[in-house]
């Protein structure tokens, strides 16, 4: 009778579980929770936003997507990177300043106001101004190139084999053919000028002054691009100078233009020609014997106009060096460099400052108390 009567009652029993066991779990589901809320009368409640995807706001016309009391994130604090720092000139400097470029040699001028830009002009050179630490009659051996180069490593070699020191003044679009010569020519430890870049005669009546400074500058920076060195020698084509270009020169960083005491006329090799008046052959000898003899009189500092030249002249000049080192070596001689012969260009007086990487004339007229209109009217910058 009793279990008659448990069977009965299980139904009951069995079927009210279930029921709260479902409702239970459904009740933990968040959809659930928030539609019992409402069966059981309650306030609806929102609905927690996905992740990975931001709660709209509860009044979007009234927000603008930023809160005025948030500081943005900054980790690097107050910190700013060098790179986005720039220099703001002063509101009285000029708007638009000349270019500047790498190796240029400025004039920096007086710091008082309006003071006169510089009127000094690039010395003529003729043999060296200083007398050597040893006290030996010292003299400079040196070598223009045009076009010819047949003959330059030849004659590297020979001044290789007697360990002397050479000037250089070639012509820039030279370098610009013969990189690897002009590289050679320095690694080897001579020295390098400047024979600008096309060799035209710079006089008034041939050239204006434009134009002498955009040779000047291209020149300039082509020798300093292949070869590594910023020149301040400069011989001038043909040896031909007036009272403009030596001040061009001097406001172009070239303090010295080197001309020559003893002309071997090795150019002209292999012909023949007037010389002193007589009908002379430009030959091995006669090269030899114009050195020995003029350097016997001119006593010390000499400088020697030499060519690096091409099948006929280059090769009489390499012929010839070896008795020329070794009779100028007779003579008490020692060589060395025109820049070794001369005073350093900074000195004088006159402060002169040489362009480095990321410099601006604000930035150079800061540092030594100038402004940037005078930098520009002291070097006469366009």
């Amino acid at each position: 009778m009793a279990n008659k009567r448990t069977r009965r009652l299980w139904p009951f029993i069995v079927i009210p579980a279930l029921v709260i066991l479902l409702l239970g779990g459904y009740a933990l589901s968040a959809g659930g929770r928030a539609k019992l809320q409402r069966w059981l009368g309650g306030e609806e409640t929102a609905e927690p936003f996905e992740k990975g995807k931001e709660p709209e706001p509860e009044n979007p016309e009234e927000s603008d997507g930023e809160d005025p009391a948030v500081e943005p994130f900054n980790p690097g604090g107050d910190k700013t990177e060098e790179k986005d720092i720039k220099e703001q000139p002063p509101a009285d400097e000029p708007e638009k300043t000349p270019i500047i470029y790498v190796g240029q040699r400025l004039t920096i001028p007086g710091k008082s106001a309006g003071s006169a830009p510089s009127t000094a002009s690039s010395q003529v050179i003729t043999g060296g101004q200083l007398a050597s630490a040893s006290g030996n009659k010292e003299i400079a051996l040196t070598f223009d190139s045009g076009w010819e180069y047949t003959h330059c490593l030849p004659l590297l070699k020979v001044l290789d084999d007697y360990n002397v020191k050479a000037t250089f003044f070639p012509r820039a679009d030279w370098l610009k053919d013969h990189p690897d010569l002009g590289r050679e020519i320095v690694r080897r430890g001579h020295t390098m000028g400047n024979h600008s870049k096309t060799h035209p005669e710079m006089t008034e009546n041939k050239m204006s002054a434009a134009g002498i400074r955009e040779e000047m500058r291209q020149s300039t920076r082509i020798i300093e691009e292949i070869c590594g060195v910023r020149p301040y020698l400069f011989r001038p084509p043909y040896g031909a100078y007036d009272s403009r270009l030596l001040k061009i020169l001097a406001e172009e960083g070239y303090p010295y233009t080197i001309m020559w005491s003893i002309d071997t006329i090795d150019w002209d090799a292999g012909n023949k020609r007037k010389v002193d008046g007589k009908e002379t052959l430009i030959d091995e000898d006669f090269i030899v014997n114009r050195v020995l003899k003029n350097s016997e009189a001119k006593k010390n500092n000499g400088i020697v106009l030499m060519h690096i030249g091409g099948d006929s002249a280059g090769h009489l000049t390499v012929k010839a060096l070896p008795r020329i080192i070794e009779g100028l070596n007779s003579q008490g001689y020692s060589f060395t460099t025109v820049d070794k012969m001369l005073p350093a260009p900074d000195s004088g007086g006159q402060t002169v400052y040489t362009v480095q990487k990321g410099d601006t004339l604000y930035s150079i007229s800061r540092r030594y108390g100038v402004t940037v209109q005078q930098l520009i009217e002291a070097n006469n910058l366009q």
